[in-house]
């Protein structure tokens, strides 16, 4: 639904909106993985990642595996923003999908 400016959904309504990301991948040699990211609306994750990747660079940029170069948030932050970012409320889950059970919004911290 669109909305004008200065319109938009209620907390209500943001609060039981979610988005899920599934990967499956699979490597030449039949190596096989499994991942999902379960969180809010999508535009409340946009700014979770941000907000976290940069306290990641902040506070632990010395326990990065890269210093420098054109990288996403994913391959720059690695493990210590996954960490933020559970910590912060997004589900996320190796090795296999979020059971249909799990898959509900993580709801929003206030």
């Amino acid at each position: 639904k669109p909305y004008k400016e200065g319109q938009g959904p209620s907390s209500d309504d943001l609060s039981r909106a979610w988005s899920g990301f599934f990967f499956s991948g699979e490597s030449e040699s039949g190596n096989q993985l499994m991942c999902s990211f379960i969180g809010c609306d999508r535009y409340w994750e946009t700014a979770r990642v941000a907000i976290e990747m940069a306290l990641t660079l902040r506070f632990e940029r010395s326990s990065l595996a890269f210093s420098g170069g054109v990288l996403t948030p994913s391959v720059a932050g690695g493990t210590p923003l996954i960490q933020r970012l559970v910590s912060s409320g997004v589900k996320f889950k190796m090795g296999s999908w979020h059971e249909p059970s799990e898959r509900s919004s993580p709801g929003l911290l206030h």
